[in-house]
């Protein structure tokens, strides 16, 4: 039986025709072909049922589309997927194109799927360059595994082609380097409703030390909370931060850094009541921050800007590329490059009338 699916796109709308016929509800036909007039794609249904009634047609050995593609790349993971590619990925299977065969994508398909990433297509709003990128490349990543990992015949240089032309095209692109850094002023209104909530609450988590440890210390809400007391060493100044995130590796990248003086002090006042320094959920950090930069007026501050804040702070502070490296854990000196032009400024946090508060 014979479907259209009108599809809009900026370059227009495009008709994607689909044939399948089945017997004792297994497929033994599957055809599809986009058109850019419905009656074209109206004429290619009738004639392809034609040629399936007439026995023309030899149906093809059963083939693996995209999604199921994706199923058999997530089900062969020795380890643990993080959470975007996994959402990204599912998010890839109610597009159109998990129900293309792998082994017939062409380019135009790839790019078609772009454009529908980026244009929002399936209720949602319209996606950047960067995100947009980031579908292409978990998608890749799972058509380069087709072929040596589940014998599917897949040419990696369609997907090759189809990344250049949407980067030409300016659908796909890398994301702006982020600088937004919170104000003395934003701090001391964070602060100041912090230490105010913890006082009325002794059971509310402790944010107005958190929130410090994560400015001068430059570590993930992530990793602060994985920061056990065996992976600190007052004497060195050191902690070990396991698991740090990296693009290649996601488990197993553990990592020495050193910590400022102000970080250590932060956490010689923690209580030893678990293994862990700051035994609290990183996603309750995460919601309690933003919702109070909410709540406060706040605009455009995550938690993710202080570490940001913490590596312009020890650059300001005097220490080279190198010595802040040691610190916030960065492998490469481009990571951490456009910092350098940063003029020494002295330690703006020296009279910080909060860090009283923080050690008791």
């Amino acid at each position: 039986m014979g479907t259209i699916v009108e599809r809009k796109s900026k370059s227009g709308i495009k008709y994607r025709a689909q044939v399948i016929n089945k017997d004792k509800g297994k497929i033994v036909i599957s055809r599809s072909a986009t058109f850019e007039r419905r009656t074209l794609a109206v004429s290619w249904i009738k004639r392809i049922e034609k040629e399936f009634d007439a026995g023309k047609l030899i149906p093809k050995p059963a083939r693996t589309n995209v999604g199921e593609l994706i199923e058999k790349v997530i089900a062969a993971q020795h380890k643990e997927m993080g959470k975007t590619k996994s959402q990204v990925l599912r998010a890839i299977q109610q597009f159109d194109l998990a129900d293309y065969e792998v082994a017939s994508l062409r380019s135009p398909d790839l790019v078609e799927f772009a454009l529908e990433v980026a244009e929002g297509k399936l209720g949602s709003a319209a996606r950047t360059p960067a995100t947009t990128a980031n579908y292409l490349s978990h998608l890749s990543g799972c058509l380069k595994l087709a072929r040596p990992a589940f014998d599917i015949p897949f040419d990696r240089r369609i997907m090759e082609e189809a990344r250049e032309t949407t980067t030409s095209l300016g659908v796909t692109g890398k994301a702006k380097k982020r600088t937004r850094r919170p104000s003395m002023a934003e701090l001391d209104a964070l602060m100041d409703f912090f230490v105010a909530r913890e006082k009325r609450d002794n059971r509310a988590i402790p944010t107005r030390k958190i929130v410090p440890f994560a400015t001068f210390s430059a570590r993930r809400q992530a990793e602060i909370t994985r920061i056990l007391w065996d992976d600190y060493s007052k004497e060195h100044a050191t902690v070990l931060v396991r698991d740090m995130k990296d693009p290649g590796e996601k488990e197993g990248n553990d990592v020495v850094c050193e910590l400022p003086p102000q970080a250590v002090e932060i956490i010689e006042s923690m209580p030893r009541v678990s293994d862990r320094i700051f035994p609290f959920h990183k996603d309750v950090i995460g919601r309690q921050f933003t919702g109070t930069c909410k709540f406060l007026g706040i605009r455009n501050l995550c938690f993710h800007d202080l570490r940001h804040e913490a590596a312009s702070w020890l650059i300001e502070t005097g220490r080279t590329v190198p010595q802040a490296m040691s610190v916030t854990g960065h492998k490469s000196w481009s990571s951490l490059q456009r910092y350098s032009h940063l003029k020494a400024i002295g330690n703006k946090y020296e009279n910080w009338r909060w860090f009283s508060e923080l050690l008791t």
